[in-house]
């Protein structure tokens, strides 16, 4: 075991220095956890070089910033954005159509609002896919890529938080109310999962976990403990050398502290701070609120932010359940399209909806539709996707693609393209496993600006 020169121990058993120690109890005081330390700690050594390699590197995409609405449990296309008026009625359902702002595109009769703003939209109407199970289908398309057994793939969420520079002393991803399943880092490492607020923003006492600091401490108590801090490190300075691990927790300690004591970051999630009027254009239930406040997140620098909403899962009952799920949803949607054009935001910032798989064309017994991944739609706007456009498209039931099918390699692809990260650039696993970001998946061109 290492002695230094005043003849203690530096380093414990489990490979820690007695610096690293100190800075992790020191981090209590700040209202932190030991396991996010040696998280931050651990994710240092594996993606600094490489995510600052990327950066350097990359080309500026057409977007800054992306907010994922993920649609927990599969939403119905037939009932939303690919409805089949003229197909029989256990296909169509009972729901009419509305027209679009676009020659010759309808959508069901609930999404008014962004029939309104269609020519903002892009709509994908061939996505394919061959994962019919929630968790699979779920993994697909939040990574690209099916499940590996036994190998954790990230999300694009983590990857744009690894190779993309941070924008602000917000965490770079975000997951509103709560992290969607296989939304994390994967292989990458805990500390580029994203940061949830742990809470319903449409709650009228809505807090954030973890951004106050702990024991009911103020900033200025926080304030003179970081003082404390930076004269301990001082002293022991003294006695041992830099290392690139130190540095490291360093760094991690300027971005911990920056974010609880940032009077801006703590704003960011105030969504009481909107007008009535704005939270009444969103809507003032989960899903509303949630992107209202993905918006004011991604205006304050952050990079990715998920809203997830459940309940699309609609076996039983299907058109009474979606009569009550599709209003809050075209109200969110069009909303947030809206809003972010007005704030001259949607050119840089790029919106997704969408779930797992899609729902069959045939309605069952008991009223509803069930898991069908062959064909279903997802919907983009802002941040480089063309605007008004309808790409490909499905047959006559909904059943199956009948031109230019994307698979969720693509749509990846398609993301990462408009970021600014290179799809076809790769990662290493810690046991030295190399994945390509985007395996096979190819742009959507069509559907580019």
């Amino acid at each position: 075991m290492p002695i230094d020169e005043t003849g203690i121990h530096t380093d414990y058993c489990d490979g820690h220095a007695r610096r690293d120690v100190l800075k992790a109890g020191v981090l209590g005081m700040f209202g932190l956890s030991l396991s996010g330390f040696l998280q931050a700690q651990a994710a240092q050594a594996q993606t600094a070089a490489a995510g600052e390699a990327a950066a350097a590197t990359a080309p500026r995409g057409k977007a800054d910033a992306c907010i994922l609405l993920f649609l927990a449990g599969g939403p119905s296309h037939l009932d939303s954005w690919d409805p089949k008026p003229s197909a029989p009625e256990e296909v169509r359902g009972s729901f009419k159509t509305v027209a679009t702002k676009l020659p010759g595109v309808q959508f069901g009769e609930h999404m008014t609002r962004c029939a309104q703003i269609a020519g903002d939209l892009t709509v994908i109407r061939s996505m394919t896919s061959k994962e019919a199970d929630h968790e699979r289908g779920t993994h697909y398309l939040m990574t690209g890529y099916p499940p590996l057994p036994g190998f954790g793939v990230p999300a694009v969420g983590s990857v744009v938080s690894k190779l993309l520079p941070s924008r602000s002393v917000l965490p770079p991803y975000i997951a509103v109310p709560s992290p969607v399943q296989y939304g994390g880092a994967g292989f990458l490492g805990a500390a580029l999962d994203p940061f949830s607020p742990g809470g319903d923003p449409s709650n009228p006492g809505f807090r954030v976990r973890d951004l106050a600091p702990e024991g009911g401490l103020s900033i200025e108590r926080v304030d003179r403990r970081q003082s404390l801090r930076q004269a301990v490190d001082a002293s022991f300075a003294r006695h041992e050398k830099s290392s690139d691990a130190a540095r490291a927790v360093d760094e991690f300690y300027k971005s911990a502290y920056g974010l609880i004591s940032s009077s801006e970051a703590r704003a960011a999630f105030d969504v009481a701070k909107e007008p009535d009027a704005m939270k009444d254009l969103y809507g003032r239930n989960s899903l509303g609120q949630s992107c209202l406040l993905a918006r004011r997140l991604v205006q304050a620098g952050v990079r990715f932010v998920t809203v997830q909403n459940g309940g699309w899962d609609t076996h039983n009952n299907g058109f009474q359940a979606l009569a009550g799920k599709l209003p809050p949803l075209d109200q969110a949607v069009a909303a947030l399209v809206t809003d972010l054009k007005q704030q001259g935001m949607l050119e840089r910032t790029m919106v997704l909806v969408m779930g797992e798989f899609g729902r069959t064309p045939r309605v069952n017994p008991q009223g509803g539709r069930d898991h069908y991944p062959q064909c279903f739609s997802v919907v983009a706007a802002g941040g480089g996707w063309q605007r008004g456009a309808v790409v490909g498209s499905s047959d006559a039931t909904g059943a199956n693609v009948a031109e230019r099918g994307v698979k969720p390699e693509d749509l990846t692809a398609t993301v990462y393209t408009l970021l600014g990260i290179d799809p076809d650039s790769d990662l290493h696993s810690p046991e030295g496993i190399r994945i390509v970001l985007s395996r096979g998946g190819v742009a959507v061109r069509e559907a580019l600006a």
